[in-house]
């Protein structure tokens, strides 16, 4: 009884993140800035965190405050961050790839690489025993860029930059130098690979092989994988031919070699498959080897059992092998083995020989591993197998490691959860829970569809309390993703009204950036729910926005004057309209005015509609169709309205005005609703040989629902069913009601709305 109302809990912002919105807002409105010792200190705590977000719009703040900080130096020339923090920031952004990632990640690397080249070779003074031809810079630093520049699409840079400092083949170089070259080679031509740039590719290899470099089995090994996998056989198995130097062991091709040998199996070029298996037997292959064997056996048709009788002649070989050197490693297959046997079953949709694979490795006392679980789980989901999928997410319960491939499944495996709606919320939280405390983050779909579940069962600060988790980690495009989720939930026919507000209020508070276009739905989504005073706050929400992008313009009060006619709502009517009377960024015109004219004449004010019609007559623009159907129906409810009704009409004859079905329909309508039956009855009996509209269910209802006498609607109701059966039938089938509690003149459901 006593218990304080639950709050949601506060909005869990990225550590420094607040520090570095506040300098680009400072920055951007002409403020004081922060001092460059906070955002200093902001920068170093944004990266500290286990998992920074790096999406491009984090890194671009990041990005402006490091400018900011080298804009504004320290006295004693000193950079504001130390080596430390600038070289942990460098190895984050090549570890964490974001969803988005490109031009702000390249440019905040070569602006840390900068900064470290001042001081790397003081602070790792001891790296320089093991190096000859490279600087420390060249073999620790350089690399690193590199790596960031083929992570984030510009291989084309990062290569001019390894061809200027490690182009030159050296005899001289150290063992270490040696692997450094090896590698970074092999990153350039794997972000060729990445991006799928194929005449970049080879031109890097060209240039290796014409002499300005060593042409290496990693690149190789990025070459025969690349073409094996866009199953361009010819080219794959060209550079597997190609010689590479005596001294290179060739284990970078390993990796290749699965790919290879799975192309000549499903191509049916068998004959080179064999003969590339035949040459890794002649001496005893590794463990990487022995597996892209056992994948071409699969590939070639061959069952578990079949692999199985090899795997225990690879164990037999080892084993003598090992009796004569001792020293060589104990070779077994295991559940990188296994994982491989299962994926390519899985990439030919073959679920029976990936599970005989899964139990022919538990046979083996190897057991699915995080990699197995997942594969089986994205299986399963494929085919909307969810208790399949669920039972994938069992076994892999307790090896969910927050960087992790199955992060990605264990999310689809949610959102599929929650769009079914048949299994228990307990079961789905219980998931959620698992990757919260994993310190796993959500995808941004899979918050919308939570979000949703708990408004759906009445539950809004579960909703809220997830948004403030999640949110604000999200870039602005992600963010766009929930806010989709929840105006879609708003505007839902089967959402209850106070589940929808309570829904918008969230969107509002988590989202105070969502604009004008994304707001607009929502007000005509509660006019229509015939809640204008909800659909009012949303106007004011937008009126006293100070964003440009968020406030009201003249689309706003057309569509909230609109909303207002339609509801009958006076009161928030004249509120709305003193607001326009003061707001200097909107220009009055037609259609403004229209909306206004249609407003005033819903809510019985017909005088002020009828002056709002003198001000579009003597308009610049001056008056629409819309405009005069508007103004026959503020005549309904004028005094001696027929008058004002005759004299437009008249007007549009003098003038010759081409006269459509909705300006006669108003037209009949004012006539009618001032009781000038005979006269009405008499337009829509020429209407079709004078207009050449024949009388329909629009023209018809519109007479009817303005015939307000009961004796003339018997009368009406009498000639429209002797003439329009059909028509009549229409109306009936709407449901209809009395006037005056029950004792006054019939009234169909019928909607007579104009737009403005």
């Amino acid at each position: 009884m006593f218990k304080s109302p639950r709050k949601i809990k506060p909005a869990e912002v990225p550590a420094g993140f607040e520090v570095l919105g506040s300098l680009i807002e400072a920055q951007r409105d002409g403020l004081r800035l922060p001092s460059p010792s906070a955002v200093a200190e902001a920068v170093s705590a944004f990266f500290l965190q286990n998992k920074p977000d790096l999406e491009d719009f984090h890194v671009r703040n990041v990005l402006n405050a490091l400018r900011y900080l080298l804009e504004n130096p320290k006295e004693d020339g000193q950079p504001w961050i130390p080596f430390k923090s600038l070289n942990k920031m460098m190895i984050k952004l090549t570890k964490h790839q974001p969803e988005t990632g490109g031009i702000p990640h390249r440019t905040l690397a070569k602006l840390l690489d900068a900064e470290i080249a001042k001081v790397i070779e003081k602070e790792v003074e001891n790296a320089k025993k093991d190096l000859k031809t490279l600087t420390v810079y060249e073999a620790i630093q350089l690399p690193k860029l590199v790596r960031v520049l083929c992570t984030y699409g510009a291989s084309e840079e990062a290569r001019a930059l390894v061809h200027k400092i490690y182009g030159t083949p050296s005899d001289e170089r150290t063992e270490r130098e040696v692997l450094v070259v090896r590698n970074i080679w092999k990153t350039v031509a794997a972000g060729f690979a990445k991006e799928g740039n194929t005449p970049e590719l080879l031109k890097t290899t060209q240039m290796m092989q014409d002499g300005s470099a060593i042409f290496t089995s990693e690149v190789q090994g990025v070459l025969v994988k690349y073409f094996a996998e866009r199953k361009d056989l010819e080219q794959a198995k060209y550079w597997y031919a190609q010689a590479i130097p005596e001294k290179d062991d060739g284990r970078g091709l390993r990796d290749a070699l699965g790919p290879l040998l799975t192309a000549c199996a499903l191509s049916g070029d068998t004959a080179f498959g064999q003969k590339v298996v035949a040459s890794l037997l002649k001496t005893m292959p590794d463990k990487e080897t022995w597996d892209a064997i056992f994948l071409w056996s699969a590939a070639i048709g061959k069952g578990a059992d079949e692999i199985d009788r090899m795997m225990n002649v690879m164990i037999r070989r080892n084993g003598e092998e090992r009796q004569q050197k001792p020293e060589l490693p104990v070779i077994q297959p295991d559940i990188i083995t296994i994982n491989l046997l299962v994926e390519f079953s899985m990439s030919k949709q073959d679920s029976y020989s990936a599970e005989r694979f899964v139990v022919l490795g538990e046979k083996r006392g190897i057991y699915p591993d995080e990699k197995t679980y997942t594969m089986q789980m994205r299986y399963r989901l494929s085919i909307n197998d969810l208790d399949g999928a669920r039972a994938a997410y069992y076994g892999l319960q307790g090896q969910i490691s927050e960087d992790s491939e199955c992060v990605e499944a264990i999310n689809g495996l949610i959102q599929a959860l929650c769009k079914l709606q048949q299994h228990h919320f307990d079961d789905i939280m219980a998931i959620v829970d698992d990757l919260h405390e994993k310190n796993a983050r959500l995808t941004p779909e899979t918050v919308a569809t939570l979000c949703v579940l708990h408004l759906q069962r009445g539950e809004p600060h579960d909703a809220g309390d997830l948004l403030n988790m999640h949110a604000h980690h999200f870039s602005p495009a992600q963010r766009v993703v929930i806010r989709k989720g929840l105006a879609s939930f708003i505007q839902d026919g089967q959402t209850s009204t106070t589940d929808a507000w309570d829904a918008y209020q969230m969107l509002r508070h988590a989202f105070p950036e969502t604009p004008r276009s994304d707001r607009i739905p929502l007000m005509k989504e509660f006019f229509a729910r015939k809640r204008s005073d909800m659909a009012c706050h949303v106007f004011f929400h937008m009126r006293n926005s100070v964003e440009e992008n968020i406030a009201a313009d003249k689309e706003v009060y057309v569509v909230a004057f609109t909303g207002f006619a339609r509801n009958r709502d006076a009161e928030s009517l004249e509120l709305a309209s003193n607001q326009l009377k003061i707001d200097l960024n909107v220009e009055m015109d037609t259609q403004l005015r229209n909306a206004l004219m249609l407003a005033y004449a819903a809510t019985g004010n017909n005088k002020r509609a009828m002056a709002m019609w003198a001000e579009i007559g003597t308009s610049k623009e001056g008056p629409t169709y819309n405009s005069i159907a508007i103004a026959f129906r503020a005549c309904e409810g004028t005094h001696y309205g027929e008058r004002h009704a005759r004299s437009i009409w008249q007007r549009l004859k003098e003038m010759d005005v081409e006269i459509d079905k909705q300006i006669f329909t108003a037209y009949v309508s004012a006539i009618a609703r001032n009781h000038l039956h005979d006269e009405a009855l008499a337009l829509i009996e020429a209407a079709e040989e004078e207009y050449g509209f024949t009388p329909d269910f629009y023209i018809l209802g519109n007479w009817f629902q303005c015939t307000a006498n009961i004796d003339r609607q018997e009368k009406v109701e009498e000639w429209i069913k002797a003439r329009y059966p059909a028509v009549w039938a229409q109306l009936e089938a709407l449901g209809s009601y009395r006037t005056m509690d029950g004792f006054g003149y019939r009234q169909f459901h019928f909607n007579r709305d104009l737009d403005p």
